[in-house]
């Protein structure tokens, strides 16, 4: 057994020793996704690029999906959903406006060097009661400042050199904009939002799982920050927003 390879087996065992790691963030909302939809919904998936990861057990089409991203390469390979537009979002969303039941994103929104804007797209198209589901990565959770503080190619080198079944589906460039709690909540309220449910996750020690005392770090800053509920230093965000 290699290097990486043993510390991560002996991370796994650490890890199940503290609360904050049972829950999984992105389960929770593909949870959340599905028990929105209802029959006759005209979803926009934002940025899933060769999949949508709630749709992948669809058994029905009572509702339909549209899947849009900035990258024609990506998008052509979504086979689940039913309709797929190239765009930047930060730009404009070429859709009617009200013409849209649930928007959602799965670790999208840190990708957008303008959020302002493309929340702003997202309102315009929702339909009065209309819900915004996204997860995210937090800001300041410890693998986003050191990625915020690295050149983009290396801090993808080390990602891809450190975690090999990250390539294809990471890696891409980040900003972080407004994504932490307290800019959020703001940003969807100003854009005519309400009735925003936030859940935390305290867990991105499988970052640091290449060697245990890096694992160990995080893992302790996590759990005092879950303790303290400290939301703008969680590792995760995941929301759900009606549209006024």
């Amino acid at each position: 057994m290699g290097f990486m390879a043993l510390n991560k087996k002996v991370c796994g065992k650490i890890s199940s020793l503290f609360p904050n790691t049972k829950f999984n963030i992105y389960s929770h909302y593909v949870d959340i996704v599905k028990s929105k939809i209802c029959a006759g919904n005209v979803i926009l998936d934002i940025g899933g690029g060769k999949k949508c990861v709630y749709a992948t057990d669809r058994q029905t089409d009572s509702y339909r999906i549209i899947g849009i991203d900035i990258s024609d390469d990506e998008l052509k390979l979504n086979s689940d959903v039913d309709e797929r537009i190239v765009a930047d979002i930060t730009k404009s969303i070429p859709l009617d406006d009200s013409s849209i039941d649930i928007v959602t994103s799965s670790s999208v929104l840190e990708h957008l060097r303008d959020l302002e804007s493309s929340v702003k797209e997202i309102s315009r198209i929702l339909r009065s009661g209309g819900i915004f589901i996204s997860v995210l990565p937090n800001k300041f959770a410890l693998f986003a400042i050191i990625n915020q503080c690295l050149p983009h190619f290396l801090s993808r080198k080390i990602l891809f050199k450190l975690h090999p079944e990250a390539k294809g589906i990471g890696g891409f460039k980040a900003y972080y904009n407004r994504c932490y709690f307290a800019a959020l909540s703001k940003l969807l309220r100003r854009n005519g939002f309400e009735d925003v449910e936030f859940v935390f996750n305290y867990n991105q020690s499988g970052y640091f799982s290449f060697f245990v005392p890096c694992f160990l770090m995080s893992i302790v800053w996590d759990y005092f920050m879950y303790l303290l509920g400290m939301r703008n230093l969680c590792a995760y965000v995941c929301f759900a927003a009606k549209k006024q």
